[in-house]
């Protein structure tokens, strides 16, 4: 039987093909491959978003970029929190310095711990006339320590014409075989005709008079050109113009540098200055 109408072989399977409805499910289907399916609104769902994510969590990748995250925030808050910075300073072994010097001196106070330099802080404290050896210390969260070791002069006690070493609990040790040097303290006592070793000097003296000897010169400029002790007044100093200052005992040094220091700066005439008592008493002798 003939085709009533004429065609070439396979004009029906190209009609077919050709026709809109083949082509728009050939349309839908290479757009679902390629992950794009466009709906009858017209919106779009990108499920390789999601592929991409569930595929990072499977090889680790998300985990990584977290970590990562979340290490760059707390590194951030150490740099900056103020929790972590300089609150407190302890200081140990400090006899003649005071606590506030010395912290003030350090320039730790406030400071970011992961900025402190502990040698500039050693450095800055060893120039102290009173510090022979500084070790400072950072604990976590915000605390320092500092650590000094006082200058502490050699002291010779002279009694009766003869020098004695002596340690630095005030025990007479020997009498001593060479002259002292100029970095040697020597104590006059005219109260003792003579000593020997296993004796013990007055402590509260011993400390005083190495005070003095580190404090006058430091912060008052005052050089004493002798340092003594007498059983009646306790420690005094002469200096090289002929004065004698009293001091007495150690308790209330800070009072009594204080006022000599006053009467320097002001320039007061005086030949005997007693600081032992509240109120402080001074005479101007004119010289023979």
């Amino acid at each position: 039987m003939l085709c009533p109408y004429w065609c070439p072989l396979g004009s029906h399977e190209d009609m077919e093909y050709n026709s809109p409805n083949t082509r728009q499910r050939i349309a839908a289907r290479r757009m679902a491959r390629q992950g794009r399916l466009a709906g009858p609104g017209g919106s779009q769902v990108r499920p390789n978003v999601w592929r991409a994510l569930l595929s990072g969590m499977r090889n680790g990748r998300v985990v990584s970029l977290l970590i990562f995250l979340g290490c760059i925030g707390a590194l951030a808050y150490l740099l900056s929190s103020p929790r972590l910075s300089v609150l407190q300073v302890e200081v140990i072994g400090n006899n003649a310095l005071h606590i506030e010097d010395v912290v003030a001196e350090s320039g730790l106070l406030g400071r970011r711990i992961w900025f402190v330099s502990q040698s500039e802080s050693e450095a800055r404290l060893r120039a102290n006339p009173y510090v022979e050896s500084v070790q400072v210390e950072i604990g976590l969260p915000n605390l320092a320590r500092i650590h000094v070791v006082e200058r502490r002069p050699e002291v010779r006690w002279q009694a009766g014409g003869v020098e004695y070493l002596v340690d630095g609990r005030g025990q007479v040790l020997a009498v001593a075989q060479e002259d002292a040097t100029d970095d040697v303290l020597v104590v006059i006592d005219r109260s003792t005709p003579d000593l020997k070793p296993g004796d013990q000097i007055d402590t509260d003296a011993l400390s005083l008079t190495r005070a003095l000897a580190l404090r006058l010169p430091a912060e008052l400029g005052f050089t004493p050109a002798q340092i003594g002790w007498d059983f009646g007044v306790g420690v005094y100093v002469r200096s090289e113009i002929g004065q004698t200052i009293i001091f007495g005992q150690n308790r209330n040094l800070d009072r009594k540098l204080a006022i000599l220091a006053t009467l320097l700066k002001d320039q007061t005439a005086f030949t005997y200055l007693d600081l032992r008592s509240g109120n402080p008493f001074y005479q101007n002798s004119p010289q023979n």
